[in-house]
């Protein structure tokens, strides 16, 4: 009888063994790897990006850039049409075209009636553009800023810039907002102010108070211009 080599026989069951494991270690690699791919070839953008999760700090300030470069081009748009706060002082001479003058406090234009109102001794009245030459506002008249707070035009409180005229606004740009305290807005876009002028117009009106100090009418136009200073 043929005996039988039991360390020949262990040998090669441990060989085997070993074998199989290794071929199913490189299955599951092999698996594994294509998970992966998979996974990586579903995050593809619409426009054949690879979307990674992984950001470097490169595409943070490449995104960071890009976030404001949009927010500044969302100023610049904004900046195409200017709701400028001006201030009326409390009394204006008006110069009508037959040489008289009337004077009060300018209390609202009305663009539909073409008129202009103003208050005196408690009574308010109205004349009609087409009679009036110029408003003038008075140098040592009460003036009220936005947050409320008063001063007087004079030697103790001079302009802090050059005077600027803005000419060819429509009737309807121009609204007195608090009658008692002057305040008015006034819309400038262009072609009336170039879009570099509008940001420098508002940079100005960031902590300073635009006064009006004149103001014409133009009745065939429909349209005002109007001489004011920073204070």
């Amino acid at each position: 009888m043929r005996k039988l080599n039991y360390s020949q026989i262990s040998v090669k069951a441990m060989k085997a063994f070993f074998q199989g494991w290794f071929v199913a270690i490189l299955v599951m690699a092999a698996a594994l790897a294509g998970n992966i791919k998979a996974g990586i070839s579903k995050d593809v953008s619409p426009f054949g990006e690879v979307k990674s999760q992984k950001f470097t700090l490169s595409e943070v300030e490449v995104s960071k850039v890009k976030t404001e470069n949009f927010l500044l081009a969302q100023t610049q748009i904004k900046t195409d049409e200017l709701e400028l706060p001006v201030a009326l002082p409390d009394l204006a001479q008006i110069v009508l075209k037959g040489g008289n003058s009337s004077s009060g406090r300018v209390v609202g234009i009305d663009a539909n009636t073409e008129a202009l109102s103003i208050e005196r001794s408690g009574k308010t009245g109205t004349i009609p553009l087409s009679q009036i030459q110029k408003v003038i506002f008075k140098t040592g008249a009460l003036v009220y800023r936005r947050d409320g707070s008063q001063f007087i035009r004079g030697e103790r409180n001079r302009p802090t810039g050059k005077a600027v005229t803005w000419s060819g606004i429509p009737l309807n740009a121009f609204t007195v907002k608090n009658p008692a305290q002057g305040q008015a807005v006034v819309k400038l876009k262009p072609p009336i102010v170039s879009t570099a002028k509008l940001q420098g117009i508002q940079s100005v009106a960031r902590d300073r108070q635009y006064v009006v100090d004149e103001i014409q009418f133009n009745q065939q136009q429909r349209t005002i211009a109007i001489l004011a200073k920073p204070y």
